[in-house]
């Protein structure tokens, strides 16, 4: 018996099409028309200059002087699911979301 590819493709996709959207739910807030999330969207690649030996408040200050009124902390807390999964395990690791 063959399976064609394309029959494949489609029992793969709707095998993880469940699983994936958990991940994106699970991820946290993202509301990328917010002053907060625009600004932790914006600073990823400031977040992966420090990311390797930075210090918490380092990674943090790439968040000051950017749009809205909240704290950088407040303002990472409030959109997690902006960033990559490896700046969520150390959002995690460093406690920065209490």
């Amino acid at each position: 018996m063959r399976f064609t590819f394309g029959i494949f493709a489609v029992f793969v996709s709707t095998a993880l099409a469940g699983p994936l959207s958990t991940l994106a739910v699970d991820a946290g807030p993202c509301a990328v028309n917010t002053d907060a999330c625009r600004a932790v969207i914006n600073a990823s690649a400031c977040f992966n200059e420090f990311m390797s030996g930075g210090n918490k408040n380092s990674i943090l200050n790439c968040l000051a002087g950017t749009d809205g009124t909240q704290t950088p902390t407040e303002k990472m807390c409030a959109c997690t699911g902006c960033v990559a999964p490896v700046m969520t395990t150390w959002i995690t690791k460093n406690s920065v979301c209490k």
